[in-house]
Protein backbone atom coordinates (compact mmCIF):
# COMPACT_ATOMS: atom_id res chain seq x y z
CA UNK A 1 0.00 0.00 0.00
CA UNK A 2 1.11 3.36 -0.79
CA UNK A 3 0.15 4.57 2.51
CA UNK A 4 2.70 4.01 5.38
CA UNK A 5 0.82 2.73 8.56
CA UNK A 6 3.07 3.00 11.64
CA UNK A 7 2.05 3.90 15.24
CA UNK A 8 2.20 7.27 15.80
CA UNK A 9 0.01 7.96 12.32
CA UNK A 10 -2.55 5.45 14.15
CA UNK A 11 -3.55 8.20 16.62
CA UNK A 12 -2.66 11.08 14.23
CA UNK A 13 -4.98 14.21 13.69
CA UNK A 14 -6.84 14.30 10.74
CA UNK A 15 -6.72 18.11 8.68
CA UNK A 16 -9.81 19.90 8.01
CA UNK A 17 -9.11 19.16 4.35
CA UNK A 18 -9.30 15.67 4.75
CA UNK A 19 -12.39 15.97 7.25
CA UNK A 20 -14.48 17.95 4.76
CA UNK A 21 -13.59 15.24 2.05
CA UNK A 22 -14.28 12.41 3.89
CA UNK A 23 -17.77 14.46 5.02
CA UNK A 24 -18.77 15.79 1.54
CA UNK A 25 -19.06 11.80 0.44
CA UNK A 26 -22.22 11.99 2.60
CA UNK A 27 -23.44 14.54 0.76
CA UNK A 28 -23.42 12.27 -2.07
CA UNK A 29 -24.72 9.24 -0.34
CA UNK A 30 -27.73 11.18 0.71
CA UNK A 31 -28.64 12.28 -2.91
CA UNK A 32 -29.92 8.74 -2.85
CA UNK A 33 -30.82 7.92 0.86
CA UNK A 34 -32.99 10.60 1.28
CA UNK A 35 -34.30 10.30 -1.81
CA UNK A 36 -35.19 6.78 -1.07
CA UNK A 37 -36.41 7.57 2.95
CA UNK A 38 -38.45 10.31 2.10
CA UNK A 39 -39.81 9.65 -1.28
CA UNK A 40 -39.55 6.21 -2.56
CA UNK A 41 -42.68 5.05 -0.60
CA UNK A 42 -44.74 7.90 -2.25
CA UNK A 43 -43.27 7.14 -5.96
CA UNK A 44 -44.45 3.44 -5.83
CA UNK A 45 -47.91 4.47 -4.67
CA UNK A 46 -48.16 7.42 -6.29
CA UNK A 47 -46.46 7.35 -9.28
CA UNK A 48 -45.59 3.64 -10.41
CA UNK A 49 -49.29 2.57 -9.55
CA UNK A 50 -48.00 -0.13 -6.84
CA UNK A 51 -50.75 -0.82 -4.25
CA UNK A 52 -49.38 -0.14 -0.61
CA UNK A 53 -49.57 -3.32 0.54
CA UNK A 54 -47.33 -4.79 -2.50
CA UNK A 55 -45.24 -2.06 -2.22
CA UNK A 56 -44.14 -2.84 1.19
CA UNK A 57 -44.21 -6.52 1.09
CA UNK A 58 -41.66 -5.47 -1.84
CA UNK A 59 -39.18 -3.34 -0.15
CA UNK A 60 -38.88 -5.13 2.97
CA UNK A 61 -37.97 -8.37 1.02
CA UNK A 62 -35.76 -6.62 -1.25
CA UNK A 63 -33.95 -4.87 1.72
CA UNK A 64 -33.51 -8.00 3.22
CA UNK A 65 -31.70 -9.61 -0.16
CA UNK A 66 -30.05 -6.62 -0.15
CA UNK A 67 -28.69 -6.58 3.52
CA UNK A 68 -27.34 -9.88 3.30
CA UNK A 69 -24.91 -8.81 0.61
CA UNK A 70 -23.41 -6.78 3.29
CA UNK A 71 -21.15 -8.35 4.89
CA UNK A 72 -20.29 -10.02 1.68
CA UNK A 73 -18.69 -6.89 0.39
CA UNK A 74 -17.35 -6.40 3.89
CA UNK A 75 -15.13 -9.57 2.94
CA UNK A 76 -14.25 -8.52 -0.04
CA UNK A 77 -13.08 -5.00 0.76
CA UNK A 78 -11.49 -6.56 4.07
CA UNK A 79 -9.17 -7.97 1.27
CA UNK A 80 -8.83 -6.15 -1.72
CA UNK A 81 -5.21 -4.87 -2.30
CA UNK A 82 -4.51 -1.94 -4.20
CA UNK A 83 -1.41 0.76 -4.32
CA UNK A 84 -5.08 2.99 -3.35
CA UNK A 85 -5.49 1.39 -0.28
CA UNK A 86 -8.64 -1.21 -0.19
CA UNK A 87 -11.62 1.17 0.54
CA UNK A 88 -11.17 4.46 -1.58
CA UNK A 89 -10.83 2.80 -5.23
CA UNK A 90 -14.50 1.83 -5.20
CA UNK A 91 -15.63 5.54 -4.56
CA UNK A 92 -13.79 6.15 -7.93
CA UNK A 93 -15.24 3.10 -10.17
CA UNK A 94 -18.43 2.53 -8.86
CA UNK A 95 -20.35 6.35 -8.71
CA UNK A 96 -21.65 6.01 -12.39
CA UNK A 97 -23.04 2.48 -12.13
CA UNK A 98 -25.09 3.42 -9.17
CA UNK A 99 -25.91 6.35 -10.86
CA UNK A 100 -27.38 4.18 -13.83
CA UNK A 101 -29.30 1.59 -11.20
CA UNK A 102 -30.89 4.85 -9.54
CA UNK A 103 -32.53 6.38 -12.84
CA UNK A 104 -33.53 2.60 -13.75
CA UNK A 105 -35.23 2.49 -10.47
CA UNK A 106 -37.04 6.15 -10.72
CA UNK A 107 -38.26 4.86 -13.79
CA UNK A 108 -41.82 3.71 -15.05
CA UNK A 109 -41.67 1.56 -18.07
CA UNK A 110 -45.15 0.81 -19.59
CA UNK A 111 -45.80 -2.25 -17.41
CA UNK A 112 -49.06 -4.20 -15.94
CA UNK A 113 -49.40 -6.36 -13.23
CA UNK A 114 -47.23 -8.28 -11.99
CA UNK A 115 -44.67 -7.57 -14.64
CA UNK A 116 -45.03 -3.51 -13.18
CA UNK A 117 -43.97 -5.14 -9.76
CA UNK A 118 -41.15 -7.40 -10.75
CA UNK A 119 -39.70 -4.67 -12.35
CA UNK A 120 -39.82 -2.92 -9.19
CA UNK A 121 -38.16 -5.74 -7.13
CA UNK A 122 -35.43 -6.36 -9.78
CA UNK A 123 -34.56 -2.71 -10.14
CA UNK A 124 -34.62 -1.52 -5.93
CA UNK A 125 -32.91 -4.51 -5.90
CA UNK A 126 -29.80 -3.62 -8.46
CA UNK A 127 -30.01 0.05 -6.94
CA UNK A 128 -29.06 -1.29 -3.29
CA UNK A 129 -26.38 -4.01 -4.40
CA UNK A 130 -24.85 -0.81 -6.31
CA UNK A 131 -24.90 1.35 -2.64
CA UNK A 132 -23.68 -1.17 -0.74
CA UNK A 133 -20.76 -1.82 -3.23
CA UNK A 134 -19.74 1.85 -2.65
CA UNK A 135 -21.18 2.54 1.01
CA UNK A 136 -19.33 -0.11 2.51
CA UNK A 137 -16.15 0.91 2.02
CA UNK A 138 -16.80 4.49 2.44
CA UNK A 139 -17.91 3.69 5.82
CA UNK A 140 -15.65 1.68 6.49
CA UNK A 141 -12.26 4.03 5.53
CA UNK A 142 -13.42 6.23 8.99
CA UNK A 143 -12.78 3.15 11.24
CA UNK A 144 -8.92 3.29 9.60
CA UNK A 145 -8.17 7.67 9.01
CA UNK A 146 -7.66 7.40 12.90
CA UNK A 147 -8.03 5.28 16.10
CA UNK A 148 -8.00 8.48 17.88
CA UNK A 149 -11.55 8.61 19.50
CA UNK A 150 -12.56 11.92 19.26
CA UNK A 151 -10.78 12.82 16.12
CA UNK A 152 -13.46 9.74 14.91
CA UNK A 153 -16.54 11.74 16.34
CA UNK A 154 -15.36 14.87 15.03
CA UNK A 155 -14.68 13.58 11.72
CA UNK A 156 -18.12 11.93 11.10
CA UNK A 157 -19.77 14.75 12.99
CA UNK A 158 -18.57 16.86 10.17
CA UNK A 159 -19.79 13.79 7.71
CA UNK A 160 -23.23 13.96 9.10
CA UNK A 161 -23.21 17.83 9.07
CA UNK A 162 -22.63 16.90 5.21
CA UNK A 163 -25.35 13.75 4.81
CA UNK A 164 -28.15 15.92 6.62
CA UNK A 165 -27.36 19.44 4.76
CA UNK A 166 -28.06 17.31 1.43
CA UNK A 167 -31.19 15.59 3.36
CA UNK A 168 -32.37 19.50 3.74
CA UNK A 169 -31.54 19.44 -0.19
CA UNK A 170 -33.27 16.86 -1.67
CA UNK A 171 -36.30 17.34 0.91
CA UNK A 172 -36.92 20.69 -0.10
CA UNK A 173 -35.63 20.87 -3.65
CA UNK A 174 -36.37 17.37 -5.17
CA UNK A 175 -40.54 17.80 -5.95
CA UNK A 176 -40.18 21.01 -7.57
CA UNK A 177 -36.89 19.31 -9.76
CA UNK A 178 -39.53 16.38 -10.12
CA UNK A 179 -42.32 19.18 -11.42
CA UNK A 180 -39.87 21.37 -13.37
CA UNK A 181 -37.94 18.90 -15.40
CA UNK A 182 -41.16 16.59 -15.46
CA UNK A 183 -43.22 19.95 -17.08
CA UNK A 184 -46.39 17.85 -15.42
CA UNK A 185 -45.20 13.95 -16.37
CA UNK A 186 -44.13 13.24 -12.84
CA UNK A 187 -42.78 9.90 -14.30
CA UNK A 188 -40.18 12.12 -16.68
CA UNK A 189 -39.58 13.98 -13.82
CA UNK A 190 -38.58 11.50 -11.40
CA UNK A 191 -36.15 9.80 -14.08
CA UNK A 192 -34.06 12.99 -14.58
CA UNK A 193 -34.40 14.06 -11.21
CA UNK A 194 -32.44 10.63 -10.55
CA UNK A 195 -29.78 11.64 -13.73
CA UNK A 196 -29.08 14.54 -12.08
CA UNK A 197 -28.36 13.45 -8.42
CA UNK A 198 -26.48 10.43 -9.74
CA UNK A 199 -24.22 12.37 -11.93
CA UNK A 200 -23.83 14.88 -8.83
CA UNK A 201 -23.07 11.64 -6.39
CA UNK A 202 -20.17 10.33 -8.86
CA UNK A 203 -17.95 13.86 -8.81
CA UNK A 204 -18.87 14.03 -5.00
CA UNK A 205 -17.33 10.66 -4.40
CA UNK A 206 -14.04 11.32 -6.93
CA UNK A 207 -13.67 14.11 -4.81
CA UNK A 208 -13.59 12.15 -1.15
CA UNK A 209 -10.77 9.78 -2.95
CA UNK A 210 -8.62 12.40 -3.53
CA UNK A 211 -8.82 14.46 -0.26
CA UNK A 212 -8.32 11.07 2.30
CA UNK A 213 -5.73 8.53 3.09
CA UNK A 214 -6.02 4.84 5.09
CA UNK A 215 -3.28 5.37 7.67
CA UNK A 216 -4.67 1.88 9.43
CA UNK A 217 -4.07 -2.06 8.43
CA UNK A 218 -4.70 -5.00 9.63
CA UNK A 219 -1.82 -6.54 11.80
CA UNK A 220 0.67 -7.89 8.94
CA UNK A 221 0.70 -11.70 10.10
CA UNK A 222 -3.11 -11.48 10.03
CA UNK A 223 -4.45 -14.24 7.71
CA UNK A 224 -8.20 -15.10 8.49
CA UNK A 225 -11.35 -15.82 6.40
CA UNK A 226 -15.06 -14.19 6.47
CA UNK A 227 -16.61 -17.08 8.94
CA UNK A 228 -13.97 -16.08 11.33
CA UNK A 229 -14.86 -12.02 10.73
CA UNK A 230 -18.08 -13.14 11.35
CA UNK A 231 -18.20 -15.50 14.36
CA UNK A 232 -15.33 -12.39 15.78
CA UNK A 233 -18.32 -9.74 15.35
CA UNK A 234 -21.04 -12.86 16.94
CA UNK A 235 -18.22 -12.70 20.05
CA UNK A 236 -18.45 -8.69 20.03
CA UNK A 237 -20.94 -7.71 22.61
CA UNK A 238 -20.49 -3.96 22.00
CA UNK A 239 -21.14 -4.94 18.41
CA UNK A 240 -23.87 -6.96 18.91
CA UNK A 241 -25.71 -4.19 20.86
CA UNK A 242 -24.97 -1.64 18.51
CA UNK A 243 -26.10 -3.97 15.44
CA UNK A 244 -29.65 -4.18 17.38
CA UNK A 245 -29.41 -0.22 18.25
CA UNK A 246 -28.94 0.71 14.61
CA UNK A 247 -32.22 -1.45 13.56
CA UNK A 248 -34.30 0.48 16.23
CA UNK A 249 -33.27 3.86 15.79
CA UNK A 250 -33.19 3.37 11.87
CA UNK A 251 -37.06 2.46 11.96
CA UNK A 252 -37.76 5.72 14.20
CA UNK A 253 -36.13 7.90 11.41
CA UNK A 254 -37.53 6.21 8.46
CA UNK A 255 -40.94 6.07 9.79
CA UNK A 256 -40.62 9.82 10.58
CA UNK A 257 -39.36 10.85 7.06
CA UNK A 258 -41.49 8.51 5.08
CA UNK A 259 -44.75 9.46 6.70
CA UNK A 260 -44.40 13.11 6.22
CA UNK A 261 -45.55 13.18 2.71
CA UNK A 262 -48.84 10.97 3.69
CA UNK A 263 -49.29 13.31 6.88
CA UNK A 264 -49.32 17.17 5.21
CA UNK A 265 -50.90 15.54 1.61
CA UNK A 266 -53.60 13.45 3.41
CA UNK A 267 -53.98 14.25 7.00
CA UNK A 268 -53.38 18.25 6.66
CA UNK A 269 -53.79 18.61 3.50
CA UNK A 270 -51.21 21.35 3.22
CA UNK A 271 -48.84 19.30 1.13
CA UNK A 272 -46.86 23.01 -0.31
CA UNK A 273 -45.26 22.88 3.91
CA UNK A 274 -43.70 19.35 3.14
CA UNK A 275 -40.85 20.43 2.32
CA UNK A 276 -40.41 23.24 4.64
CA UNK A 277 -41.08 20.63 7.14
CA UNK A 278 -38.29 17.97 5.78
CA UNK A 279 -35.79 20.99 5.34
CA UNK A 280 -36.22 21.70 9.01
CA UNK A 281 -36.18 18.28 9.91
CA UNK A 282 -32.75 18.09 8.53
CA UNK A 283 -31.29 21.06 9.06
CA UNK A 284 -32.37 20.65 12.73
CA UNK A 285 -30.05 16.86 12.29
CA UNK A 286 -27.08 18.67 11.28
CA UNK A 287 -26.95 21.09 13.99
CA UNK A 288 -27.24 18.38 16.84
CA UNK A 289 -24.77 16.38 14.89
CA UNK A 290 -22.60 19.36 14.55
CA UNK A 291 -23.08 19.81 18.56
CA UNK A 292 -21.51 15.98 19.01
CA UNK A 293 -17.88 16.76 19.99
CA UNK A 294 -19.05 19.06 22.24
CA UNK A 295 -21.58 17.08 24.06
CA UNK A 296 -19.20 13.72 23.93
CA UNK A 297 -16.86 16.24 26.14
CA UNK A 298 -19.31 16.56 28.98
CA UNK A 299 -20.96 13.33 28.68
CA UNK A 300 -19.66 9.63 27.54
CA UNK A 301 -21.37 8.40 24.63
CA UNK A 302 -23.78 5.55 25.69
CA UNK A 303 -25.29 8.30 28.65
CA UNK A 304 -25.33 11.01 26.05
CA UNK A 305 -27.25 8.68 23.29
CA UNK A 306 -30.02 7.56 26.40
CA UNK A 307 -30.83 10.94 27.28
CA UNK A 308 -31.31 11.90 23.66
CA UNK A 309 -33.31 9.16 22.72
CA UNK A 310 -35.68 9.30 25.75
CA UNK A 311 -36.18 12.88 24.46
CA UNK A 312 -37.18 11.63 21.09
CA UNK A 313 -39.47 9.47 22.08
CA UNK A 314 -41.26 11.81 24.84
CA UNK A 315 -41.64 14.77 22.22
CA UNK A 316 -42.48 12.22 19.95
CA UNK A 317 -45.90 10.58 21.93
CA UNK A 318 -46.58 14.43 22.87
CA UNK A 319 -46.47 15.15 19.01
CA UNK A 320 -49.66 12.42 18.90
CA UNK A 321 -52.10 14.59 20.56
CA UNK A 322 -51.08 18.04 18.60
CA UNK A 323 -54.66 18.99 16.92
CA UNK A 324 -55.27 19.30 12.79
CA UNK A 325 -56.15 23.07 12.33
CA UNK A 326 -59.87 23.33 12.23
CA UNK A 327 -59.97 25.19 8.62
CA UNK A 328 -57.51 24.44 5.71
CA UNK A 329 -57.15 28.60 4.29
CA UNK A 330 -54.69 27.20 1.50
CA UNK A 331 -54.93 25.27 -1.68
CA UNK A 332 -52.65 23.52 -3.76
CA UNK A 333 -53.64 23.21 -7.33
CA UNK A 334 -52.36 20.64 -10.18
CA UNK A 335 -51.47 22.01 -13.37
CA UNK A 336 -53.99 21.37 -16.02
CA UNK A 337 -57.05 21.26 -13.85
CA UNK A 338 -60.01 22.92 -13.18
CA UNK A 339 -61.07 24.79 -10.20
CA UNK A 340 -63.29 27.07 -8.64
CA UNK A 341 -63.01 28.31 -5.19
CA UNK A 342 -64.65 29.99 -2.70
CA UNK A 343 -63.76 32.33 -0.17
CA UNK A 344 -66.18 31.04 2.66
CA UNK A 345 -64.32 27.55 1.86
CA UNK A 346 -61.07 29.12 3.31
CA UNK A 347 -61.96 30.84 5.89
CA UNK A 348 -64.52 31.93 8.81
CA UNK A 349 -66.14 35.12 7.90
CA UNK A 350 -68.45 37.18 10.21
CA UNK A 351 -71.82 37.85 9.23
CA UNK A 352 -70.99 41.23 7.42
CA UNK A 353 -72.37 42.61 4.38
CA UNK A 354 -69.81 44.19 2.19
CA UNK A 355 -66.35 42.51 1.98
CA UNK A 356 -63.63 42.79 -0.58
CA UNK A 357 -61.69 39.84 -1.59
CA UNK A 358 -57.90 39.18 -2.74
CA UNK A 359 -56.60 36.25 -4.19
CA UNK A 360 -52.84 35.58 -3.88
CA UNK A 361 -50.56 32.71 -5.00
CA UNK A 362 -47.81 31.45 -2.65
CA UNK A 363 -44.13 31.76 -4.37
CA UNK A 364 -41.05 30.31 -2.60
CA UNK A 365 -38.69 33.27 -1.37
CA UNK A 366 -35.98 31.90 0.50
CA UNK A 367 -35.11 28.91 2.27
CA UNK A 368 -38.25 27.59 3.69
CA UNK A 369 -40.32 31.10 3.69
CA UNK A 370 -42.68 31.83 1.04
CA UNK A 371 -44.46 35.24 0.14
CA UNK A 372 -47.44 35.72 -0.83
CA UNK A 373 -48.39 37.74 -4.05
CA UNK A 374 -51.54 39.02 -5.27
CA UNK A 375 -52.97 37.29 -8.34
CA UNK A 376 -53.94 40.21 -10.48
CA UNK A 377 -57.72 40.50 -11.18
CA UNK A 378 -58.97 38.16 -9.02
CA UNK A 379 -60.99 40.34 -6.25
CA UNK A 380 -64.14 38.42 -6.39
CA UNK A 381 -65.47 35.87 -3.74
CA UNK A 382 -65.02 33.11 -6.03
CA UNK A 383 -61.61 32.10 -7.95
CA UNK A 384 -62.20 30.43 -11.36
CA UNK A 385 -59.17 28.80 -12.87
CA UNK A 386 -59.86 26.72 -16.17
CA UNK A 387 -56.95 25.80 -16.31
CA UNK A 388 -54.31 25.86 -13.35
CA UNK A 389 -51.05 25.94 -12.93
CA UNK A 390 -48.79 24.29 -10.41
CA UNK A 391 -49.66 26.47 -7.68
CA UNK A 392 -50.53 27.17 -3.94
CA UNK A 393 -53.03 29.92 -3.26
CA UNK A 394 -55.13 31.89 -0.19
CA UNK A 395 -57.53 34.24 -0.12
CA UNK A 396 -57.41 38.29 2.30
CA UNK A 397 -60.68 38.98 2.85
CA UNK A 398 -60.90 42.41 4.16
CA UNK A 399 -64.28 44.30 5.78
CA UNK A 400 -65.00 47.35 7.99
CA UNK A 401 -66.16 47.01 11.47
CA UNK A 402 -67.15 50.26 13.60
CA UNK A 403 -64.52 52.18 10.87
CA UNK A 404 -61.89 50.08 11.41
CA UNK A 405 -59.99 48.49 8.47
CA UNK A 406 -59.73 44.23 9.18
CA UNK A 407 -58.17 42.10 7.28
CA UNK A 408 -58.64 37.85 7.52
CA UNK A 409 -55.85 36.21 5.58
CA UNK A 410 -56.83 32.94 4.78
CA UNK A 411 -52.47 31.73 4.13
CA UNK A 412 -51.46 32.63 7.63
CA UNK A 413 -50.30 29.33 9.25
CA UNK A 414 -52.37 28.16 11.76
CA UNK A 415 -51.17 28.19 15.91
CA UNK A 416 -51.05 24.42 15.19
CA UNK A 417 -48.84 23.48 12.38
CA UNK A 418 -46.34 25.76 14.10
CA UNK A 419 -46.53 23.86 16.95
CA UNK A 420 -45.76 20.31 14.54
CA UNK A 421 -42.64 22.39 13.31
CA UNK A 422 -41.37 23.10 16.80
CA UNK A 423 -41.32 19.87 17.36
CA UNK A 424 -40.26 18.50 14.47
CA UNK A 425 -36.96 21.32 15.32
CA UNK A 426 -37.01 19.61 18.84
CA UNK A 427 -36.83 15.78 17.87
CA UNK A 428 -34.73 16.18 14.97
CA UNK A 429 -32.00 18.46 16.99
CA UNK A 430 -32.01 15.51 19.25
CA UNK A 431 -31.46 13.11 16.61
CA UNK A 432 -29.00 14.67 15.16
CA UNK A 433 -25.95 13.69 17.32
CA UNK A 434 -27.09 9.77 17.39
CA UNK A 435 -25.43 9.16 13.91
CA UNK A 436 -21.79 10.23 14.93
CA UNK A 437 -22.06 8.86 18.04
CA UNK A 438 -23.25 5.19 16.57
CA UNK A 439 -20.56 5.13 14.06
CA UNK A 440 -17.93 6.53 16.32
CA UNK A 441 -18.62 2.96 18.53
CA UNK A 442 -18.66 1.09 15.45
CA UNK A 443 -15.09 2.09 14.80
CA UNK A 444 -14.39 1.82 18.32
CA UNK A 445 -15.83 -1.86 18.34
CA UNK A 446 -13.83 -2.92 15.41
CA UNK A 447 -10.96 -1.62 17.64
CA UNK A 448 -12.47 -3.89 20.64
CA UNK A 449 -12.94 -6.51 18.32
CA UNK A 450 -8.69 -6.22 16.98
CA UNK A 451 -7.81 -5.75 20.86
CA UNK A 452 -9.91 -9.14 21.71
CA UNK A 453 -8.45 -11.48 19.40
CA UNK A 454 -5.30 -10.31 17.18
CA UNK A 455 -7.10 -9.42 13.87
CA UNK A 456 -9.04 -6.56 12.50
CA UNK A 457 -12.05 -6.50 9.89
CA UNK A 458 -13.36 -3.08 9.52
CA UNK A 459 -14.69 -3.37 6.69
CA UNK A 460 -16.80 -6.50 8.06
CA UNK A 461 -17.68 -4.82 11.41
CA UNK A 462 -19.23 -1.86 9.25
CA UNK A 463 -20.50 -3.77 6.95
CA UNK A 464 -22.70 -5.35 9.01
CA UNK A 465 -23.82 -2.31 10.68
CA UNK A 466 -24.80 -1.34 7.25
CA UNK A 467 -26.90 -4.63 7.11
CA UNK A 468 -28.73 -3.45 10.36
CA UNK A 469 -29.21 0.33 9.15
CA UNK A 470 -30.59 -1.06 5.96
CA UNK A 471 -33.06 -3.81 7.60
CA UNK A 472 -33.80 -1.57 9.77
CA UNK A 473 -35.27 1.03 6.91
CA UNK A 474 -36.77 -1.94 5.64
CA UNK A 475 -38.78 -2.69 8.07
CA UNK A 476 -39.50 1.16 8.90
CA UNK A 477 -40.70 1.74 5.36
CA UNK A 478 -42.65 -2.05 5.16
CA UNK A 479 -44.28 -1.58 8.37
CA UNK A 480 -45.43 1.95 6.91
CA UNK A 481 -47.24 0.96 4.28
CA UNK A 482 -48.31 -2.03 5.97
CA UNK A 483 -50.01 0.14 8.46
CA UNK A 484 -51.39 2.29 5.36
CA UNK A 485 -53.34 -0.77 3.92
CA UNK A 486 -54.47 -2.13 7.10
CA UNK A 487 -55.84 1.37 7.85
CA UNK A 488 -57.67 1.84 4.38
CA UNK A 489 -54.79 4.10 2.49
CA UNK A 490 -56.03 5.29 -1.27
CA UNK A 491 -53.73 6.35 -3.38
CA UNK A 492 -55.10 10.05 -4.58
CA UNK A 493 -57.69 10.07 -2.74
CA UNK A 494 -59.56 11.25 0.17
CA UNK A 495 -58.67 8.99 3.11
CA UNK A 496 -61.31 7.86 5.67
CA UNK A 497 -60.87 8.63 9.18
CA UNK A 498 -59.35 5.20 10.29
CA UNK A 499 -56.63 5.98 7.47
CA UNK A 500 -56.23 9.61 8.55
CA UNK A 501 -55.33 8.08 12.13
CA UNK A 502 -52.70 5.66 10.80
CA UNK A 503 -50.73 8.83 9.35
CA UNK A 504 -50.53 10.14 12.27
CA UNK A 505 -49.52 7.05 14.54
CA UNK A 506 -46.31 6.97 11.61
CA UNK A 507 -45.40 10.30 12.17
CA UNK A 508 -45.57 10.67 15.43
CA UNK A 509 -45.94 8.18 18.17
CA UNK A 510 -44.75 4.63 16.58
CA UNK A 511 -41.18 6.59 15.93
CA UNK A 512 -41.74 7.18 19.60
CA UNK A 513 -42.04 3.92 21.08
CA UNK A 514 -39.32 2.77 18.67
CA UNK A 515 -37.27 5.67 20.54
CA UNK A 516 -38.06 4.54 23.93
CA UNK A 517 -37.03 1.35 23.08
CA UNK A 518 -33.71 2.48 22.12
CA UNK A 519 -33.49 3.87 25.49
CA UNK A 520 -33.50 0.51 27.02
CA UNK A 521 -31.23 -1.36 24.50
CA UNK A 522 -28.68 1.80 25.02
CA UNK A 523 -28.30 0.50 28.72
CA UNK A 524 -26.25 -2.65 27.60
CA UNK A 525 -23.56 -0.95 25.67
CA UNK A 526 -19.98 -0.82 28.33
CA UNK A 527 -17.76 0.50 25.75
CA UNK A 528 -16.63 3.44 27.17
CA UNK A 529 -13.88 6.06 28.80
CA UNK A 530 -11.25 4.02 30.39
CA UNK A 531 -11.71 0.71 28.75
CA UNK A 532 -11.10 2.47 25.40
CA UNK A 533 -8.03 4.36 26.20
CA UNK A 534 -6.68 0.78 28.22
CA UNK A 535 -7.02 -0.92 24.59
CA UNK A 536 -5.39 2.10 22.25
CA UNK A 537 -2.89 2.27 24.59
CA UNK A 538 -2.34 -1.62 24.12
CA UNK A 539 -2.98 -1.90 20.44
CA UNK A 540 -0.70 1.21 19.85
CA UNK A 541 2.12 -0.84 22.05
CA UNK A 542 1.54 -4.14 20.18
CA UNK A 543 1.75 -2.52 16.83
CA UNK A 544 5.37 -0.80 18.03
CA UNK A 545 6.26 -4.15 18.71
CA UNK A 546 5.21 -5.39 15.76
CA UNK A 547 6.93 -2.37 13.78
CA UNK A 548 10.39 -3.72 16.20
CA UNK A 549 10.52 -7.21 15.14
Amino acid sequence: MANSNNAEQRTAKLPLQEKLGYGLGDFGFNLYWTTIASFLAAFYTDVFGISAAAAGTMMLTTKIIDACTDPVMGAVADRTRTRFGKFRPYLLFAGLPMAGAAVLTFSTPDLTGSAKLIYAYVTYTFMMMMYTVLSTPYSSLSGVMTANSQERTSLISIRFIFAFSCGFVVNFFTMDLVNSLGGGDDARGWQLTMALYGIAAAIIFAVTFATTKERIAPPSHQKTNPFEDIRDLLGNRPWIILFALSMIIMMTITMRAGSAYYYFTYFLERPDLLGAFLGVQMIAYAVGAAGAPLMTRMLDKTRLLMVLMAVVGTLSVLFTFVPKPDFNGVRSLSAGQTYTLDAGDLLVLPEQTSFEYQWQEHQKSWWIFTRQVPINGEAAATLSLTPADDMVVSVVVSFRQAGKLIQHNSGDLPGEIVVMFILCALISLALGPKSPLTWSMYADSADYNEWKTGRRATAMTFSAATFAQKLGGAMGSAGMLWVLAAFGYAAKAAQSDASQFGIVLLQTAVPGVFALIAVVVTRFYTLTGDQLETIQQDLKAREQASSSN
